[in-house]
């Protein structure tokens, strides 16, 4: 009768453990987001494959949603991160503007909240854009004021209930990751703040490397660890780990990710033209780990329906007035887009050579639209009054170029009258490439 007993409680623990749940039950409110929102999944096969959920609110901003997660993942929704778990049932709270008013409740929550503090590592991580060196410390204040705010970090941590093991070490990690990035930021934030002469800026800059190299080491130790490669802030550091610790010294993951980042940010920027081509079966035959080979095959294979000659998928977009246009009903005429917002840098810089080259081409049949992916309408409407243009002007969701695998912006498109591709990736109007693609095509 004890053997029975026995034989049924280890057929029924073996069956728990098959059947564990991996469905993530997700729900909420998001304020000042858009009708579609992508949630990334922050994980290096993630990223490069652009893999993540699409949330869609309801007219009250709220969402509800259920997906299968294999293992724990953090995922970026807005500016805020979040680490979710098989199994999960969370309900959040994020308003786009403001990321550390983000509410949860739930299984996961504790996770979620802690991360509302995470540093930017955009923006210097401890740095603050900034705000850490106001007053003009020197190189010794810098270092002080850095370990005052780590020390305070890791306490938050300990201090953070139900917490897994996994989830700590990676969170310490971020903590050490984002204080090496804040020196590596430094002088970089500093010129700008100083408004310092380019030759003063390089001064400044040797004079930072050589006082902080040693905290930049020790910050650094155990940085090797691929386990890291979840954190966003050391996917933007870990070619300087690679640097500094020695290559003997990191996984072998870790340099296979550093090669593979290398050739597919070149993808995302470029398209698969025929020289990239050539260097991805280069890479592939460096790199060892099984999986990134897959991933580079993959992400090549996604351009696939990008490439010059293919039909265009459909876009569509909207006027001031909120009238919804595709861009097949341009069709019959040569097309070409800027994607652009207004709080990128970089697009506003270019919009005038945009309005340029479509002055220029005026008496031809061809339609030059500028199609911002500003989130808040308002704000476009506000810079488009200030900033009159003379081309046709519209907004929509970033994810309705989802097909068109937008990495950055500005970003620059051309379409036949067929409305066949001609170039995805088209140089931007700032050089006379462009404008001889164009008329190369008349």
């Amino acid at each position: 009768m004890y053997k029975i007993i026995v034989v049924i409680c280890l057929s029924l623990t073996i069956l728990s453990c098959d059947s564990e749940d991996k469905t993530v039950y997700l729900k909420g409110k998001l304020e000042n987001f858009g009708d579609e929102v992508f949630m990334s999944k922050e994980t290096p096969d993630g990223i490069f494959l652009k893999e993540g959920i699409i949330l869609k609110p309801n007219a009250q901003n709220r969402f509800e949603i259920s997906f299968e997660l294999d293992k724990p993942s953090y995922y970026r929704l807005g500016r805020n991160t979040l680490y979710l778990s098989p199994g999960d049932n969370l309900e959040v709270y994020c308003d786009y503007h403001d990321p550390k008013a983000a509410k949860f409740t739930g299984s996961g929550s504790d996770a979620c909240y802690y991360l509302c503090a995470k540093p930017f590592p955009k923006g210097g991580s401890f740095l603050e854009a900034g705000k850490m060196i106001v007053g003009d410390p020197d190189l010794a204040e810098v270092l002080k004021r850095l370990d005052d705010k780590v020390k305070k970090r890791l306490l938050e941590l300990d201090k953070t209930p139900n917490l897994s093991d996994l989830f700590k070490k990676l969170e310490r990690g971020r903590v050490m990751f984002d204080a090496a990035n804040t020196l590596f930021s430094y002088a970089g934030y500093a010129s700008w703040i100083k408004k310092l002469s380019e030759e003063d800026a390089k001064v400044l800059q040797k004079n930072a490397d050589d006082f902080f190299q040693n905290a930049i080491k020790d910050y650094l130790i155990g940085g090797g660890d691929v386990d890291f490669l979840q954190l966003d802030v050391y996917r933007d550091i870990c070619s300087s780990c690679v640097k500094i610790l020695g290559v003997e010294n990191v996984d072998q993951d870790v340099v296979d990710y550093l090669e593979t980042k290398s050739l597919l940010g070149q993808l995302l920027s470029s398209g698969p033209v025929a020289e990239l081509v050539d260097q991805k079966l280069k890479t592939i035959d460096k790199i060892k780990n099984d999986r990134y080979k897959a991933v580079i095959e993959k992400a090549f294979q996604k351009y696939d329906s990008l490439l010059p000659g293919q039909k265009a998928p459909e876009l569509t977009f909207q006027t001031k007035e909120g009238k919804v246009v595709k861009l097949s009903d341009y069709k019959g005429k040569m097309v070409v887009i800027d994607i652009w917002a207004t709080w990128c840098g970089p697009c506003v810089k270019e919009s005038p050579y945009f309005e340029k080259l479509a002055e220029r081409h005026k008496d031809y049949n061809i339609e030059f639209l500028a199609i911002s992916i500003d989130s808040n309408k308002k704000v476009w409407e506000r810079y488009l009054e200030k900033h009159p243009k003379t081309t046709k002007q519209f907004i929509t969701n970033r994810t309705a170029f989802a097909p068109y695998l937008i990495h950055g912006i500005p970003r620059f498109m051309v379409f036949d009258s067929k409305g066949l591709i001609v170039d995805a990736f088209a140089a931007r109007p700032s050089s006379m490439e462009l404008d001889e693609l164009i008329r190369s095509k008349l």
